[in-house]
């Protein structure tokens, strides 16, 4: 007879067009009553619930997670054997005054017998347990604007095949995110009946999945102060941040391969210097040789002299083989003045600029958002929808949009950096989520104020954490060297030209040369180096200690303030948090 009953009064109720997804049942429950023969009581506790998962901004208690707890309850329908939606009940006195998990001893009165129940013994049930839907209290609007129409998230309830949480058209806050308890029932799993309450463990778990998006808050720069000529003052805040950057791209321009535009044109300045000196001594070769062979002391002159010109060619060569001499003096002192042109050329680059001035997403305090962002999907591959068996579908295309209100810092190359960002709450499927672009707009803007268009997946499920870091200006490279900037580069000369190293020794080639010829060699060198025709080389004699002899050589470094001259390189990084 009782299972006549709750049939006929779920065909009755359905007849008369009772059923709303959100508005709770108001039939009168039993709750009050002493079960009759062939029910039982079905006592639901939250001891051991897991409410503490992690928040958009961190430390935030489970009493202040959880706004509203709605009880479903579903039966089978006796003909179409579907779990039908029975009763509808929402938990009363949830607030920010509740402890996690609820307990009887600390429940209130109207929440120990809101969380219990009399059920049909034998009957399968669906117990449902769903957080933050109740609109009167979370106040969710179907625009999702504050003062639009109250909208419940939970759809088509009526059956629990087809039940499910559609996600809101307003960003989620750390107050409203939804959790979810689905068990099946029945009496006969634990001995149930009038006699024999049912006690039902409730855990509570976050459907929603997170991910965090940062990006790099390059420091503040007034690019409208100008200098005495016009051109806009970087300040030193800027470049000691930026150098590190520059670093790799040195390295590039100065280690070999077709773009190591340095060490090309410190290879041709030593080469020149090269074919002067071997012109140099030709010429004292021409002037020794003697018309008289019997002159034997000038035949001799003219042989040393013309040894010496075929080893500057010899020297020249094996530099071009190996000019690891040459990256060696690149990789000295040299470094600083040579980055030095790297880092203001970049930095007047007008690509540079505009992302510079695009990464900034917060007040110049870090503490007012002063831009929100959307998150674009793929073909409507942004997943929308969760079933109350926690199977989800996918068929959004943008985001709601989010206030960009979070910052951290990270240590990167021996410097601290700033990234601004926000926490998109979604749900989580594999496979889709598949986004396209980020907009970003103006606090009060209603277009994009510019777009990051980039194609991303994390592949996240659900209550995952994941994180998603952008920098704007993570590498560069130089397509060329068209408009060089001659610097200066000083070279140590040992360093520069290590002669014994570069001229066989006897036995190991021909012409060889002694240790004395070579050492004869470096002092017509440095001869020639003292002239007025080699004064353009800077020559500096050693100190007393024998160190510090140096010639100064042009170096073509690139300009990179032209954008056909410079490749920039972002970097987009996912990971999952901790």
């Amino acid at each position: 007879m009782v299972r006549i009953y709750t049939l006929l009064y779920i065909y009755t109720f359905f007849a008369l067009g009772a059923f709303c997804s959100c508005d709770p049942e108001a039939i009168d429950d039993g709750r009050d009553m002493r079960p009759i023969e062939g029910t039982y009581v079905i006592d639901y506790t939250f001891e051991g619930t897991r409410t503490s998962t992690r928040s958009i901004h961190q430390d935030q208690p489970a009493n202040q997670r959880i706004s509203s707890l709605t009880y479903l309850l579903y039966g089978i329908d006796g003909e179409s054997k579907e779990s039908m939606l029975l009763k509808r009940r929402e938990i009363p006195d949830i607030s920010k005054d509740t402890k996690w998990p609820l307990k009887r001893e600390t429940m209130t009165w109207g929440q120990r017998e809101a969380l219990k129940d009399t059920l049909e013994q034998g009957m399968d049930y669906k117990v449902v347990f769903v957080a933050n839907i109740d609109s009167s209290i979370v106040k969710w609007t179907a625009d999702g604007t504050p003062n639009g129409t109250l909208w419940c998230p939970l759809r088509e309830a009526e059956r629990f095949s087809t039940a499910y949480l559609q996600l809101p058209a307003r960003p989620f806050t750390d107050s409203d995110m939804f959790y979810l308890f689905t068990t099946s029932v029945n009496s006969a799993d634990k001995g149930a009946d009038r006699d024999h309450p049912y006690n039902c463990p409730v855990l509570l778990q976050r459907v929603v999945t997170r991910t965090d998006f940062f990006t790099e808050r390059l420091p503040e720069w007034d690019m409208t102060i100008k200098d005495t000529e016009g051109k806009v003052v970087i300040p030193d805040t800027v470049k000691t941040y930026f150098q590190p950057t520059l670093i790799p791209l040195y390295s590039k321009l100065i280690m070999g391969g077709t773009d190591a535009h340095i060490l090309h044109s410190a290879k041709g300045s030593t080469t020149n210097l090269l074919k002067k000196m071997e012109e140099a001594f030709s010429a004292e070769q021409k002037k020794w040789t003697p018309t008289d062979p019997s002159k034997t002391d000038s035949a001799k002159t003219a042989a040393k002299y013309e040894k010496y010109a075929g080893g500057m060619l010899t020297i020249s060569r094996n530099l071009d083989q190996d000019p690891t001499p040459i990256i060696s003096v690149l990789s000295s002192k040299n470094v600083i003045p040579l980055v030095r042109s790297l880092l203001e050329t970049s930095l007047r680059n007008d690509s540079i600029q505009t992302l510079w001035k695009q990464s900034w997403r917060m007040d110049a305090d870090h503490k007012t958002p002063t831009m929100r962002a959307e998150v674009v999907y793929d073909s409507g591959s942004g997943v929308d929808r969760i079933f109350l068996d926690r199977t989800a579908k996918a068929g959004l295309s943008t985001s709601a949009r989010m206030q960009v209100d979070t910052t951290y810092i990270s240590e990167l190359q021996g410097f601290s950096h700033r990234f601004e960002g926000f926490s998109l709450i979604s749900y989580g499927l594999p496979g889709q989520n598949k986004i396209m672009a980020i907009n970003w707009y103006a606090s009060d803007g209603t277009t994009p104020d510019h777009t990051l268009t980039q194609p991303l997946q994390t592949n996240q499920g659900g209550n995952e954490w994941y994180q998603v870091t952008y920098r704007p200006i993570h590498s560069l490279d130089c397509l060329g060297n068209a408009n060089p900037i001659s610097v200066e580069m000083v070279c140590d000369i040992n360093t520069l030209l290590p002669l014994r190293e570069m001229l066989p020794k006897v036995g190991e080639g021909t012409p060889a040369w002694t240790d004395e010829e070579v050492v004869a060699l470096r002092a017509a060198m440095i001869g020639l180096l003292k002239t007025d025709v080699f004064k353009a080389y800077k020559y500096t004699a050693p100190a007393g200690d024998g160190t510090g002899e140096t010639i100064t050589l042009p170096v073509g470094v690139p300009d990179l303030s032209a954008d056909d001259a410079l490749q920039i390189n972002s970097e987009w990084k996912v990971e999952k948090h901790r």
